[in-house]
């Protein structure tokens, strides 16, 4: 006997949702390692907020907000999750460039097939991108609203900056 045709979209939808949720907490941990390697202490706060209630249109399951990037995973149309994300432009040859082009890389092999087994690479909204965090930051940092939650990220010295200080010293 065939299953209703109902039955089998929710399952899929259910996988579909499983593997967006998991490549989101894969970037969540990767682009915090990626934050910890920051030395200024003001670009490793963040701002966090994850949703306990159940999942619906427009809910924000969780989010991240730092001076330099910007990651949610949201609820969009038809129950689907969806990951949104953005980060701070930095004008030239700026240190911190290598930080917001390494999340966009890893934002986007996250969510390949090819890492995922199966295809949510449309989980990735694109219908706008923050690319000013450090005011969105402060925004939500100066609201009344108290949705967030602070955290700092702990720094991490990474191979390059302890080789860097070796040789100063």
């Amino acid at each position: 006997m065939n299953k209703p045709r109902s039955t089998t979209s929710k399952k899929a939808m259910s996988a579909y949702n499983m593997a967006v949720k998991t490549a989101y907490f894969k970037l969540l941990k990767a682009t915090t390692k990626l934050l910890a390697t920051v030395e200024q202490h003001e670009l490793r706060c963040t701002l966090q907020r994850e949703i306990k209630s159940e999942i619906s249109f427009g809910s924000k399951v969780h989010e991240i907000i730092s001076p330099m990037i910007y990651l949610c995973l949201e609820c969009n149309y038809a129950a689907k999750l969806s990951i949104h994300f953005g980060f701070e432009l930095f004008q030239g040859d700026n240190e911190y460039s290598y930080i917001t082009s390494r999340f966009l890389r890893m934002l986007y092999k996250l969510t390949a097939v090819e890492h995922t087994g199966i295809n949510i690479e449309d989980c990735v909204n694109t219908e706008y991108v923050l690319t000013s965090c450090s005011e969105l930051y402060e925004i939500i940092e100066d609201s009344s609203f108290k949705e967030h939650t602070f955290k700092l990220i702990k720094h991490k010295v990474t191979i390059a900056q302890r080789k860097q200080r070796l040789s100063v010293a």
